[in-house]
């Protein structure tokens, strides 16, 4: 008597599978070079009889096994040994003359890894501190105000030779300052902009 996650089967033969592969490289002298072992998957084959006491509930016990095989359900296997992380790779079974409310079958179960995510959630006090994702599109970047450009003024400096230094308009460079336009004094700073 064995078990599939729970349901009991009649398991008459098991037959277990533990390979290894070993990768070989040619070199120039003698055997190949073996550096390392590859596991694969454990392979466990089960063969019996699926049996139960009217045919409603041998038809419900088949449409289980065929519901685990096809959804591709983790199994824990319990038989001569547990074995747990099984997928069902193959099931088949066939009617015989010498079994009245059953069946004959075969299974071919698989050991499976499951990978795990690579990332990892944020406490709740980290995640209010990230920002929200937002879905607006691109803004128009916003026209900070300019802070007023000043020049120190040197010997010879004019109103016109300041303006066309800066790129502005003589008259308001002039508006914005105090000196008369033949007399700017030499070290202060003009307002340009």
């Amino acid at each position: 008597m064995a078990k599939i996650n729970g349901i009991q089967i009649h398991v008459e033969k098991e037959s277990l599978q533990n390979d290894v592969e070993l990768p070989s490289h040619p070199v120039e002298k003698g055997i190949n070079l073996t550096d390392h072992v590859e596991r694969e998957p454990v392979v466990l084959s089960i063969s019996g009889k699926l049996i139960r006491p009217d045919n409603t509930s041998l038809e419900t016990l088949i449409g289980r096994l065929s519901t685990i095989e096809t959804k591709g359900t983790a199994i824990v296997y319990e038989g001569r040994r547990i074995y747990h992380n099984l997928m069902i790779a193959a099931f088949s079974y066939d009617a015989d003359s010498k079994i009245m409310n059953g069946f004959n079958f075969s299974m071919k179960l698989k050991e499976v890894r499951f990978a795990a995510p690579s990332y990892v959630s944020l406490p709740a006090k980290a995640k209010s501190a990230v920002a929200g994702v937002s879905s607006v599109g691109r803004k128009q970047t916003v026209n900070k105000k300019q802070s007023p450009i000043y020049h120190v003024t040197k010997k010879g400096d004019t109103y016109y030779g300041v303006a066309i230094k800066y790129g502005v308009n003589w008259q308001d460079v002039q508006k914005n300052n105090k000196y008369p336009a033949t007399q700017i004094p030499i070290g202060v700073k003009i307002k340009v902009g």
